[in-house]
């Protein structure tokens, strides 16, 4: 059984990536801010998940966390925030709020959590995994330009860390979302949920648990030799 943390685990594609490992007989640590809607630690599945909760805009209070932690096999880096806001209109918050959500605190947490997983982690060749959300938005552009710019940033970090941790038997992966039916859904205009529509194959938002699908094969199944690799789920949009 593999301990594993997905962060932004109470809704969306966290909710739905907790869900399956939790399904596939796992220890899921589910870390979010608001765990009002949230019941996967109450259902009847065979697994054990704990919470906690944590805003992980608080970047400087995340190594006192990591601390109180069992050893992680997993990281699933999930959670984000998004200000659909022009880029004129930006405060200063907006911009250090999705800065710090999505890029600092992934790092934070793989600087916590990585030395760990190459200590304690099996014997096999793969002693740990992390899984890192960006989005088509990271190649592509996006007109919330520091949610593009975040995950442009979190694709560069997903191949830096794979070049510095997979020597040790670590796996840093990435997965790119196309438009997902998620709570970022509900901030866009009609005329942006068309144009998607028309960009990808299916003509339609993908389904979390279609990106969850993904994220669950990197967590538990790739093999060794997916290392540095961006999955891009997007239904062909965004060709690169």
């Amino acid at each position: 059984m593999k301990t594993i943390l997905v962060t932004g685990a109470t809704r969306g594609i966290g909710y739905a990536t907790a869900k399956r490992l939790l399904a596939r007989g796992h220890h899921v640590i589910a870390l979010g801010r608001d765990f009002s809607d949230f019941d996967l630690d109450e259902s009847k599945l065979r697994s054990r998940c704990d919470r906690i909760v944590f805003d992980l805009r608080n970047v400087h209070d995340i190594h006192m966390m990591c601390a109180l932690l069992p050893p992680i096999d997993v990281l699933v880096n999930n959670a984000a925030m998004l200000t659909a806001a022009p880029f004129e209109s930006y405060t200063l918050k907006d911009r250090r709020d999705v800065i710090a959500t999505n890029i600092e605190a992934p790092a934070e947490l793989i600087r916590c959590l990585v030395p760990k997983m190459i200590a304690f982690g099996s014997a096999d060749a793969i002693k740990g995994r992390v899984i890192n959300l960006a989005s088509v938005a990271g190649f592509g552009g996006h007109p919330d330009v520091w949610y593009g710019a975040s995950k442009g940033a979190i694709l560069n970090m997903t191949k830096s860390l794979a070049k510095l941790y997979g020597p040790e038997g670590i796996m840093v992966n990435a997965v790119a979302p196309g438009p997902t039916k998620t709570s970022m859904f509900d901030q866009l205009p009609q005329s942006r949920i068309d144009e998607f529509n028309r960009i990808v194959f299916a003509g339609r938002f993908a389904e979390p648990d279609e990106i969850a699908k993904v994220i669950e094969w990197l967590a538990l199944d790739s093999p060794e030799y997916v290392n540095g690799s961006c999955v891009d789920a997007a239904s062909g949009g965004y060709l690169r």
